[in-house]
Order: C-alpha cells, then sequence, then structure tokens
C-alpha cells in the first residue's frame, strides 16, 4: 500500500494517541468495540460488572501491543462512575471519545409478567446510567472543545423488533439524549450519534423463547449480525471522517429494517 494511502488511512480512521472508554466492555458489541479501538491506536477503557471479564479483554488487547485499562464499574452507581473516569484521566491524561454500550436486559420479559422492580432496574441502567457516565466525561470534552459520544440502542427502541417493553423504552431514552446533546454541544464541537443496532449474535441474545435461526428468515443479508459488525459502524462514527456527521442514528441490521 502506498504511504499516502497509510496516512490517510491513520489522519481520517486511526485512533493513535486518543482514549475512549467503553463500557459494557467485557463481552459481545462491546468488546468487539473496544478491541477494533485498541487495534486502530486508541488506548482503551474498558469497565464491566465483571471485573474479570473486562481485564480478559484489556490482556488481550495488551498481549496485541496495545494500551488498554479495566476498572469495575456498575454504570447504575454514580460513585463507580466517578472512579471509572477519574482512573481512566489518571492513566492516560484525557478522554477523547465515550461509547455507552452497558445495558441491561429484560430477556423477553413481556408487559403483564413485569414487576415495576424490573422496569426499575432496566431503566435506572440503560437510561440514567448512560447519563451518569456522559455528565462525568463531558467536562473533559467541553474544556478543549472536541470529542466524541456514542450511544449504543436498539432497533426496538425504533419499533423494529419485539423485545421488553422496559428495554425498548430505555433505548429510545437513550436515542433522545443523543439528539438533544448533539444540539446542546455543537458549541463545543463535540459529535454525538446513536447506533440501533440489528440482531447481533452476542450473550445477551441467547435466552429462552428466542431463535436466531427464525430471526434469519427476516434478515435479507442472510445472517445475523456480529460484534465485529457493530464495532466498525461505532469505528467510523468515533473516527475524524465522521467529524460532520452528528445528531444522527445509524442502523447496522443487514437492511432488516429497508423495506
Amino acid at each position: 500500500m502506498r504511504q499516502v494511502s497509510i496516512d490517510a488511512m491513520n489522519k481520517y480512521f486511526g485512533f493513535e494517541g486518543k482514549t475512549a472508554i467503553v463500557t459494557g466492555s467485557g463481552t459481545g458489541i462491546g468488546k468487539g468495540i473496544a478491541d477494533l479501538f485498541a487495534d486502530l491506536g486508541a488506548n482503551v477503557v474498558l469497565c464491566g460488572r465483571r471485573l474479570e471479564k473486562v481485564e480478559e479483554v484489556a490482556e488481550g488487547i495488551r498481549s496485541r501491543g496495545g494500551k488498554a485499562l479495566a476498572v469495575k464499574c456498575d454504570i447504575g452507581v454514580l460513585d463507580e462512575v466517578k472512579n471509572l473516569v477519574a482512573k481512566a484521566v489518571e492513566e492516560f491524561g484525557d478522554i477523547d471519545i465515550l461509547v455507552n454500550n452497558a445495558a441491561a436486559f429484560g430477556y423477553g420479559r413481556r408487559i403483564e409478567n413485569m414487576t415495576y422492580e424490573e422496569w426499575d432496574r432496566v431503566v435506572h441502567v440503560n437510561m440514567t446510567g448512560t447519563f451518569y457516565v456522559t455528565n462525568e466525561v463531558l467536562p473533559y470534552m467541553m474544556k478543549k472543545k472536541k470529542g466524541k459520544i456514542l450511544m449504543i440502542s436498539s432497533g426496538s427502541a425504533l419499533g423494529y423488533d419485539w423485545t421488553d417493553a422496559h428495554y425498548a423504552a430505555s433505548k429510545a431514552g437513550v436515542i433522545g439524549l443523543a439528539y438533544d446533546l448533539a444540539s446542546e454541544l455543537m458549541d463545543y464541537r463535540i459529535n454525538v450519534n446513536a447506533l440501533a443496532v440489528g440482531s447481533t449474535d452476542t450473550e445477551a441474545m441467547h435466552f429462552p423463547d428466542r431463535s436466531l435461526e427464525e430471526e434469519l428468515k427476516n434478515l435479507r443479508w442472510y445472517r445475523v449480525g456480529l460484534p465485529y459488525d457493530q464495532a466498525a459502524a461505532a469505528a467510523f462514527l468515533c473516527s475524524e471522517a465522521a467529524d460532520y456527521i452528528t445528531g444522527h442514528v445509524i442502523c447496522p441490521c443487514g437492511g432488516a429494517w429497508t423495506y
């Protein structure tokens, strides 16, 4: 490859020297995003409720020559979020990218069987937790008037997938937060976008009464998405190549919702 092409790729799509926090990065889509960002040169701060899982991903990144920090964090607990951000800044000096991926799932709970406690749990993590992390990171981005924030939402938020009411509502709220912040933060040149992901083969997708084989019938790309499919879209929206894109929702779904 010609050097000029390599330089162009690094300039627009590389993350060399940038620090990215990826929440919920011990498994699934979050792991895929953390791995790809690290391979593109980012210093990656991983977090999750199970420290052993995020440390495993971090060790994999370090074994490939990348830089990664694993932090135990439940995003629904404000003190743990503050600790996450403090450790990220202590380790790498700043924060350039935030991917709000961590989420609570309902695993097929129908409204007639849903308790108030289950509703509160999912909405608190997915909406309030996402707000906690975003609000703690924002001062660093606002100070330098630059940053990328990506919300990982779901097709269920747009009515394209059957799923739990509390999950769908909370993921729709995440999109609403992205729209509002994109407008509020324009003067600070902070890009805020969202991914409304389609069916993706992750640990969270495998639960009773859900059949990925059945869902294949509605996927015109003839396969369920992989974490890398979502990670590639995330990498674009968090790269310099997407500097002129803010306040948008991208749907990596293999054309399932394009009729």
